[in-house]
């Protein structure tokens, strides 16, 4: 049979409908189910995760269920991902049905929903999803609606972990169960949940015990419990699915330590650890209730006790018995919050303030309102400045304290009435009948305390409405973790007591009198400086014996200019200069003008001796020395070679001594380098009724000191009794040149060279030893007195036209001596070795007369001489030829070589007691 061709057609298009209309069917019926069980699926997503996420996928006997119902279910054994090796999910067992036949209303509502383990490593899996595209951020919303309340679910065991940075957190739960088969279905639970940051842990674990129901689709929380650490917390709530909720927990004696480790993890509130940065060892317990219902925050905490330390103001212990703090959604308000700090409820305070927008900015401003007494100043101020204060009776005061994240600002005003004082370092800065006022505006950020002002205030009444000016302000930046100086500067406009200075030297160095002006100790750059304009008047410095009478110091960009006078030890000063403005060690001088009206050089050196020459340059310049008077002429000078470097130094010495030796007007070029070596050099000064120039060299580290004297008619026995100990030995107007060294040991080391006119030589070398050493020998010339003797000689106290020597020494000993005396008719030659400490010689003494008569004295004069030679007869050998070159040094006098004698002692032993040996021979 033909059939019509639109039939055909018509045919055609029914099969065709009947296909695409079956196609759906199929595809969820046979197509969808086959694909999601195929190897090959599991194999394809497999690669593609290996490739771009370079994961490792596990899947096992995963399975779609579809039905011509609207109910779809999947189940799978086990899914499992890892990376590296490491597995970083987990899940076994999984099951869940949900039904699609509100879909066109965009819900979908779940029957059924288990496993029986889940872990996933969630810090692992947030790096595998791919990063975020750069742009605007778009905001979109899930408006489709998961209905759960009906549905039956559990889950046998899980554990998720989440670690970054210094956090990380542990979560095991088991038994969680939801059996929807009555109309008030109980969810039943258990869980353990650990946080730890920064070695702390904080443990959060809860059973439902039957609390815990779904009913009429609303979930209902009854008298829930669950604890933090130790502490309880009770939780009534509902939450339903038209967003409608309701959240109390409530606690009785919560452990303070329990909650602040939540809040320094910054896992509730963002910038809690921020909140608490000022303070340390929180304790105590309060009771709280807090009520969250359709965003709105209303909270009671009461407090039970409370105690704290207060980090900026150097752990100020704090002890709170009562108060409160009530919670709204953004602040939380202190109220009748009592207690006191320090050791006693004398200290007393009340505290009111808040924390603001605590879930954003966390703004924080606290008043206290307390009672000042000197355990604060004594033990918290004192150690946040750096140097000691105190108050005597009490005072009022408030502190506000405002923190913003990091940043923290505290302002502390004080008022002590008449009959209370301020005292720095024990000393009153005003009068005991005034009124005192102090204001403190500090900023803490990191680790630096920014003074912004301190300003301390005097007058006879202080009120509310005083307009005043400070008598002090200070101001300054200091690292809180160790007391570092950054900066820290002060402004004087009138004088005030010096042991304020102590602050910035924080060691009791100055006492009494005055000081005015400005200061300010810069130590942000490489090297501290110091900028201001300074007087000071009437100052003692006990532990270097000084007094400062006047001083007046000033600074620019490189310098510090100094002026000053006044007293060190006994001896006036007046100094002049300008320094290097460098405030480190050493101190460099680039040059000055020094007066000093006295000064004893041998104390000085001795005192240098009695510090080891290792001491380290990096010591402090100032020794601590208690109370010292003074007159107290103690030798300990405090101050070691290195820390001073002097550049260019006038010094001028009214009158000075060494070692017996005074000298005057002295004016020198004076320098002292970093090896701790002093320079002085002088053109002219007066010195032992003379005149003289020195070159003066002392390595003060290796005690090393050496002078050149230039001397000119300087009273020689001043000069033979300071340096040769020899006492009315030697008289006379000498010139000569001085080059002596010596150490530590104060050993004299070096040569004395000298020409002396119309002097006199007493003992060693005289003819008046030739009488002594005969007598020794017990000869006949004893019976002649060496008086007599001498005036026959016409030699009267051995005086000599001119006298000229070298004496070469070394540990105070002159190995070689040479002096040489003449006068008309008797001349000598002293040579040989002297020990100027044991007082031992080895002398040869040679002396020459002559025989020829001058007139009556000179008749007796022969009769002596020839009696003595008659006594003393010549040697057995030719000694005039032993001796010729020592006796070609001896003086010619006024005689011809035929009509001259020459005699020789030999001495050895004490010369100067007349304990020696000795032998007496004519040699010519």
């Amino acid at each position: 049979m033909k059939i019509d061709k639109k039939v055909k057609l018509l045919i055609a298009g029914t099969i065709t409908a009947a296909f695409l209309a079956a196609a759906p069917f199929v595809l969820y019926l046979e197509v969808l189910p086959h694909a999601v069980a195929s190897p090959k699926t599991t194999a394809y997503v497999s690669k593609v995760l290996k490739k771009h996420a370079g994961v490792d996928l596990v899947v096992k006997n995963a399975r779609l269920d579809t039905s011509l119902t609207p109910v779809l279910g999947f189940n799978v054994a086990k899914v499992s991902l890892s990376k590296d090796k490491k597995e970083v999910f987990n899940l076994e067992n999984f099951g869940i049905e949900l039904s699609l036949s509100e879909i066109f209303k965009k819900r979908i509502i779940i029957n059924q929903l288990g496993a029986d383990y889940i872990f996933a490593d969630i810090d692992a899996l947030s790096s595998l999803m791919p990063a975020a595209e750069k742009g605007p951020d778009k905001k979109t919303e899930f408006d489709w609606d998961i209905d759960l309340f009906s549905a039956k679910m559990f889950v046998k065991e899980c554990l998720f972990t989440y670690k970054a940075n210094d956090t990380s957190i542990r979560l095991r739960g088991k038994d969680f169960e939801i059996n929807n088969q009555d109309a008030k279905n109980y969810i039943h639970f258990k869980f353990f949940t650990e946080f730890e940051k920064n070695n702390k842990k904080v443990i959060i674990a809860a059973a439902d015990r039957d609390t815990i129901y779904i009913e009429n689709h609303k979930i209902n929380v009854d008298n829930f419990a669950f604890f933090i650490n130790r502490s309880k917390i009770t939780v009534n709530a509902y939450a339903d699915n038209k967003k409608q909720y309701y959240l109390e927990a409530a606690a009785n004696n919560f452990n303070i330590k329990d909650i602040i480790e939540i809040i320094e993890s910054n896992l509730i509130i963002n910038n809690g650890s921020e909140m608490l940065a000022g303070f340390k060892d929180l304790n105590g317990s309060f009771n709280s209730k807090i009520v969250i219902a359709n965003n709105k925050i209303d909270g009671k905490v009461t407090l039970n006790n409370f105690s704290c330390k207060l980090i900026p103001l150097n752990n100020l212990p704090l002890k709170l018995n009562s108060g409160m703090a009530l919670i709204n959604n953004k602040d939380i308000i202190l109220k009748d919050v009592v207690g006191y700090y320090g050791s006693g409820k004398e200290n007393s305070l009340n505290i009111y303030g808040g924390i603001y927008d605590y879930f954003k900015t966390a703004k924080t401003v606290i008043t206290t309102d307390a009672t000042v007494t000197n355990e604060f100043a004594a033990q918290y101020l004192s150690k946040v400045v750096g140097y000691p204060f105190s108050i005597i009776g009490k005072g009022g005061a408030r502190i506000v304290f405002e923190a913003l994240g990091t940043k923290m600002d505290l302002t502390f005003l004080c008022k002590l009435a008449k009959g209370s004082d301020f005292l720095v370092d024990g000393a009153s800065l005003s009068p005991a009948s005034y009124d005192r006022a102090a204001k403190a505006v500090m900023h803490f950020e990191g680790d630096n305390i920014n003074i912004e002002t301190i300003d301390y205030y005097i007058a006879e009444v202080i009120d509310k409405g005083s307009k005043l000016q400070p008598i002090l302000t200070l101001d300054g930046n200091v690292r809180i973790t160790d007391g570092f100086i950054r900066d820290l500067g002060f402004n004087i406009p009138k004088p005030l007591p010096s042991e304020f200075l102590n602050i910035f030297m924080q060691q009791k160095v100055f006492r009494k009198g005055t000081i005015a002006g400005n200061l300010r100790y810069i130590n942000m750059g490489a090297v501290p400086k110091i900028k201001g304009d300074m007087t000071l008047k009437d100052i003692r410095i006990p532990a270097q014996r000084l007094f400062i009478k006047e001083a007046k110091l000033q600074t620019n960009k490189d310098s510090i200019i100094l002026s000053s006078n006044g007293r060190y030890r006994r001896t006036s000063y007046d100094v002049s200069g300008n320094l290097l403005n460098e405030i480190k060690l050493p101190i460099v001088v680039n040059s000055i003008k020094l007066k000093i009206d006295e000064l004893d050089i041998e104390k000085i050196m001795a005192s240098f001796n009695r510090q080891y020459a290792s001491t380290e340059i990096n010591k402090a310049a100032f020794t601590s020395v208690k109370d010292m008077d003074d007159d107290d002429d103690s030798d300990v000078v405090a101050f070691n070679p290195g820390m001073l470097i002097i550049k260019e130094c006038i010094f001028n010495v009214v009158k000075g001594s060494y070692k017996g030796i005074d000298f005057a007007n002295l004016v020198s070029n004076l320098s002292l380098d970093k090896n701790g070596v002093l320079k002085v050099e002088s053109n002219k000064f007066d010195i032992a009724e003379g005149i003289s120039s020195a070159k003066i060299v002392c390595d003060l580290k290796k005690h090393l000191y050496s002078v050149r004297l230039g001397i000119k008619d300087v009273n020689s026995d001043i000069m033979a009794t300071s340096l040769l100990a020899l006492e009315r030995e030697i008289s006379g107007k000498a010139s000569g040149l001085i080059e002596l060294n010596t150490d530590d040991s104060m050993k004299l080391n070096g040569s004395i060279k000298f020409a002396i006119k119309n002097g006199t030589i007493q003992k060693i070398g005289l003819v008046e030893y030739v009488l002594k050493f005969t007598a020794l020998f017990r000869n006949p010339l004893a019976m002649i007195s060496p008086a007599t003797f001498m005036d026959l000689v016409n030699v009267p106290e051995g005086k000599f036209e001119k006298i000229s020597g070298e004496l070469f020494m070394k540990d105070n000993v002159v190995e070689r001596m040479k002096i040489q005396s003449s006068a008309a008719q008797l001349s000598s030659l002293i040579v040989g070795r002297f020990d100027l400490e044991s007082r031992d010689a080895s002398l040869r003494i040679y002396t020459k007369m002559s025989n020829r008569n001058k007139g009556f004295a000179g008749a007796l004069r022969n009769i002596s001489l020839n009696s003595l030679a008659n006594r003393v007869p010549l040697s057995g050998r030719n000694d005039s030829n032993y001796y010729a070159a020592e006796l070609s040094l001896l003086p010619e006098i006024d005689a011809d070589e035929k009509d001259c004698q020459v005699f020789l002692i030999k001495a050895d032993g004490d010369v100067e007691h007349n304990n020696f040996l000795s032998s007496l021979k004519r040699i010519k």
